[in-house]
């Protein structure tokens, strides 16, 4: 009997949570193929009832007093997973709902491709079902910039074909757990907190020699923004602040590990160009929160190091 073993962080998202995991509870597995789900509840204000055990047999809840950060909540999650002694890992975001099926096509490929290190399903937004999230992703080295498949274009793309990717997004990724096994085991970096900690996490994944790959005909479906965005607009917009900060500063730290030497000219005037214009913009739209924050996140993210 082989294991597969989710691990979802949960962040004051009781409600987005409970819909994953009954997503979860309906989907269906393979033959010869155990779930289990480990959630970690990462600090929230209000902690997860001990009675989601009762409802759902597959779970195992832990609880962090802090917030972790999606890094570190995942990072716990890995060292509870491993002592099930999985066979697979799944990254899922607790936003996000499954399709009954979706788990056939993503370890249908594992089974049948071992050098495929991990796996990410056609991703679409839970509003509109009918709209793509993320079919794939791309990596500019150039610029070291990253960038996103089909996003917003209707889900009406009749292809089946798996194809190979640069990196999977965090949102969901099926991986071998033989990478996270060990003293040598792959861990996310936890100074990154959040965001693109999901490329570092892919590069890390293909330098051990393992393809990554999008199964287009797994889906799932992402409550876009959830954690990142205010429900209500604030004077500081929708987004909040802190993820201005964690995506300024990660995406220099991302440059910094990752730019071939040859491409640091542009990727260096690329960033400068897209700074020097994100500063006045919060500026004039009256987000001086924003704007003092990307100034914080570029001093950090020159003078530190995500390790």
């Amino acid at each position: 009997m082989k294991r597969v073993v989710v691990i979802i962080v949960d962040w004051n998202g009781e409600e987005v949570t409970r819909e994953c995991l009954l997503s979860l509870l309906q989907a269906q597995l393979p033959n010869g193929i155990k779930l289990d789900v480990v959630l970690v509840d990462n600090g929230s204000v209000r902690p997860l009832p001990q009675t989601l055990i009762k409802e759902y047999p597959f779970l195992h809840l832990f609880r962090s007093e802090t917030n972790l950060g999606f890094t570190g909540g995942n990072n716990l999650g890995i060292e509870k997973a491993l002592l099930l002694q999985p066979d697979y890992i799944l990254f899922l975001n607790n936003d996000t709902v499954t399709e009954t099926d979706f788990f056939y096509p993503l370890i249908g490929h594992l089974e049948s491709n071992p050098k495929t290190g991990a796996v990410q399903p056609k991703i679409c937004f839970y509003a509109n079902r009918s709209r793509i999230w993320n079919a794939g992703n791309i990596f500019y080295p150039w610029i070291s910039q990253t960038g996103v498949k089909d996003y917003g274009k209707p889900d009406t793309i009749d292809n089946r074909n798996s194809q190979q990717q640069t990196w999977l997004t965090g949102c969901a990724i099926l991986a071998r757990a033989d990478l996270f096994i060990g003293e040598e085991g792959l861990r996310f970096k936890e100074k990154f907190f959040a965001l693109y900690e999901d490329v570092d996490l892919s590069f890390m994944i293909r330098k051990r020699g393992f393809d990554l790959c999008y199964i287009p005909t797994s889906k799932i479906y992402h409550h876009a923004g959830y954690s990142s965005n205010s429900r209500v607009k604030t004077k500081e917009g929708y987004t909040r602040p802190i993820m201005i900060f964690l995506h300024s500063r990660n995406r220099i730290w991302l440059a910094k590990l990752y730019t071939p030497l040859i491409y640091w000219p542009t990727t260096f005037l690329y960033l400068l160009g897209y700074f020097v214009l994100l500063v006045p913009y919060f500026v004039f739209r009256g987000r001086f929160t924003k704007a003092f924050l990307v100034i914080k996140a570029i001093k950090e993210g020159i003078l530190t190091k995500p390790v």
